[in-house]
């Protein structure tokens, strides 16, 4: 792969030799101390290298545990062919010097295949340059040079020089016009199991969470927060609250309607409250509870789950749109020799559960707002508590930190404005942090999504006609969007309607894409099972057959360059791995009894995952997830042992849902508050795992979100293979399965 200078100079800056400035950011894995003699050069917006030989990779995207801090510093230094051990790795602040792409959201499992031209451009052109000085050094071709573990060798005279020795010369010389990437069989480092280099500094107490920031003259916050989503604070009695010892100020969180209106509606969200400041975050805490509170909970205040199903059923057959309209069902359904299935499908709202509470710290001083935070979109994050200061952009900045969990929830912005908010007022530094209730109780919830499908058969078993009426809180997870693109049925119709949200809403680990999955992939297993056919075959012959995506003269063409491409990429992809598992015999639906099998595949982005879930009844527990075999399709492996532990930690999460997932509601108010109510997958709960991916050379693809979609249906569906019981929501309970009765096809 050849770089020009033009897009080199476009997306990673114009190479040079000044100096970088320090801005006291952290740094993590660095395995050689930095000689203060050493001079630091600058060669692109991703690397520098000091005159002594360390490598300093920048690094934009955020690290919340899923390994990117690492891989993106992999490749870069793949690209050097630079020596591990002299690498160290600094988070860099937001820019405008970086695209979006660079610095961007961490988020949509995106971060490598994002930055994936640009850091290899870097490394590449860093390298070319070092060897170029080289050879202007002795005098040479650049031809007769080896690039490797930071030195550079002349393979005429065996001579050799480190990166440091050459560092500023070559950061002097012109950008070449064109640099070469590596081809796969030359990596180094792409491709290998390398350890995560933060690990060491997590289990050793030095890694730097936003939670853990000390600011000289800090003080504490904690919020008394409107439990209802749209909720107005109306009264509060402190009295109590304030003869706390250590007790600073007390006093109202209520945004002007004017700076409310200037707020993105979902990233810059923040419930209304009583803020506590004191001069610890547990005398916070403890003073919280004392405080009197009276909101007002407005349209929500009545509201209920029960009462937001009977809302999705009122509007189902007055649908507000048609997404898809691919022929007549009509004439099926009316036809009495026909068989009629229809289903109905629950994926509910889930909340995140994080194991480092929310927090922020700021400092608001002379009209400037600095912040320490993990957040997963630095700009949006600026771009909010400017507007909630009413201060320009360049009046607030962020210095990003690494966080213990996201799964999406740090995206939103509304921690980083109530502590700007609550600086500002008290004109001192302030570290605001989140109880375990505040995070489950006023959490971003995954959207809720139910499912109204009929599929008309005939009666030679024959699928002629599918609906699928999708009723959603919000519109951007709407199941048709990603259902009908890949299975080929004939006749179909797709109806979406929008009903409002209970809950404050956001994106939660795999988005509308795992809401999706839920339906379509049970859904798809229902009609194997009435057509007698097998559930991994049936899916091929969906696969096999022409899908029709529409007439190319009506489609824009950002959609024929790029969407439709994709989705033929994945349709492939998931051909290739259900012929992968029948190849090497992973899948068979016979069981013993009391045991049962289940398939499911799905996609997040061109990744494409199937999973096989293998179940046993059990009268204590309902059902216990012995083994779950995940087949992953993503392009490039960047690093294995990240790749697995993404899928593994994907299965775990959406297992948790399947078992104790959703939110109970009442009045308005999230029932659940902590982990006692709000449960997670234990350890000894866990199934077995194992992780297979196709082998691939293809342009690297997300893997921190797409091992989520497939579990449930998985599982679902061995539920059925094991007990003959269709169960079409999440989470399951022992109703669900000793009194649901098996739903009955209308003909």
């Amino acid at each position: 792969m050849n770089i020009s200078r033009r897009n080199f100079l476009k997306v990673s800056g114009k190479a040079g030799g000044g100096l970088i400035i320090s801005l006291g950011l952290p740094t993590y894995g660095t395995l050689n101390a930095v000689n203060p003699e050493g001079k630091e050069v600058e060669f692109n917006n991703f690397i520098s290298i000091d005159t002594n030989g360390e490598i300093t990779v920048m690094l934009t995207k955020h690290e919340m545990g899923q390994g990117t801090g690492t891989s993106i510093p992999t490749i870069i230094a793949d690209e050097l062919d630079a020596d591990w051990a002299k690498v160290k790795i600094k988070q860099v602040e937001y820019s405008p010097k970086y695209t979006w792409h660079e610095m961007g959201t961490t988020g949509g499992s995106g971060s490598i295949s994002r930055t994936w031209d640009s850091i290899r451009m870097a490394g590449a052109t860093a390298k070319e340059l070092l060897k170029r000085a080289a050879a202007n050094k002795w005098s040479v071709d650049p031809i007769v040079l080896e690039v490797k573990n930071s030195f550079i060798t002349n393979l005429v005279t065996n001579e050799k020089v480190e990166f440091g020795a050459l560092a500023e010369a070559a950061s002097q010389l012109p950008i070449p016009n064109e640099v070469t990437v590596k081809q796969p069989e030359e990596y180094r480092y792409i491709g290998k199991p390398i350890k995560n280099r933060i690990t060491k500094d997590v289990i050793s107490g030095k890694a730097t969470y936003g939670i853990d920031i000390d600011i000289p003259g800090m003080v504490y916050a904690s919020i008394e927060k409107c439990p209802i989503y749209k909720g107005k604070l109306k009264t509060y009695d402190a009295t109590e609250a304030k003869r706390q010892e250590g007790v600073l100020d007390v006093f109202p969180f209520v945004l002007s309607e004017e700076v409310r209106t200037e707020l993105n509606p979902v990233l810059g969200y923040v419930d209304e409250g009583v803020v506590v400041v004191a001069t610890s975050t547990w005398t916070a805490f403890k003073a919280r509870k004392l405080l009197r509170v009276e909101w007002d909970g407005g349209e929500n205040g009545s509201r209920s789950i029960a009462s937001l199903q009977a809302d999705m059923a009122a509007v189902k057959d007055t649908p507000d749109l048609m997404s898809v309209d691919l022929g007549t069902i009509e004439e099926g359904l009316a036809n009495r020799n026909n068989t009629v299935l229809e289903m109905e499908y629950d994926s509910p709202y889930q909340a995140h559960a994080l194991m480092e509470p929310l927090n922020a710290t700021a400092h608001f001083n002379n009209d400037f707002c600095e912040l320490w935070v993990g957040t997963q979109d630095e700009e949006r994050t600026i771009g909010e508590v400017a507007k909630s200061l009413q201060l320009p952009r360049e009046k607030v900045r962020i210095h990003n930190l690494i966080s213990g969990g996201s799964f999406g929830r740090r995206f939103h912005s509304d921690t980083s404005i109530e502590a700007a908010f609550v600086s500002r007022k008290i004109k001192k530094p302030v570290k605001l942090t989140w109880t375990r209730e505040d995070e489950i109780r006023n959490d971003h919830f995954q959207p809720f999504l139910k499912n109204y499908l009929k599929a008309v058969i005939t009666p030679e078993k024959s699928v002629i006609g599918v609906e699928n009426r999708a009723v959603s809180t919000v519109e951007y997870v709407t199941w048709s969007d990603t259902w009908d693109h890949y299975y080929a049925f004939p006749n179909i119709r797709c109806y979406r309607s929008i009903v409002p949200t209970l809950l404050l809403e956001g994106a939660w680990r795999a988005v509308g894409e795992h809401l999706a999955a839920v339906s379509k992939e049970c859904f798809v297993d229902e009609l194997a099972n009435e057509l007698h056919k097998d559930p991994l075959d049936y899916r091929i012959e969906l696969l096999s057959n022409e899908v029709d995506w529409g007439d190319p003269k009506d489609m824009p063409e950002w959609v024929i360059k790029y969407r439709l491409p994709r989705k033929k990429l994945i349709r492939q992809r998931q051909l290739d791995i259900l012929f992968y598992i029948k190849e090497h015999g992973l899948w068979s639906t016979e069981s013993p009894e009391g045991k049962g099998r289940g398939f499911a595949i799905h996609n997040f982005g061109p990744t494409v995952c199937a999973q096989i879930a293998e179940v046993t009844m059990d009268d204590e527990f309902g059902f216990i997830v012995d083994k779950v075999t995940a087949i992953v399709h993503c392009g490039l492996v960047i690093n294995p042992h990240f790749g697995r532990g993404q899928i593994e930690g994907s299965i775990i999460w959406a297992l948790s849902a399947v078992k104790y997932g959703g939110v109970e509601v009442e009045n308005g108010v999230v029932q659940r508050s902590n982990f006692h109510n709000n449960k997670v997958i234990r350890m000894d709960e866990l199934p077995e795992i194992e992780v297979i991916f196709i082998e691939s050379d293809e342009r690297p693809c997300g893997l921190g979100e797409p091992g989520v979609p497939p579990l449930a249906p998985a599982v679902l569906n061995a539920i059925f293979n094991a007990s003959g019981k269709r169960i079409r929501k999440i989470p399951v309970t022992q109703q669900d399965l000793y009194d649901t009765p098996e739903g009955v096809p209308v003909t």
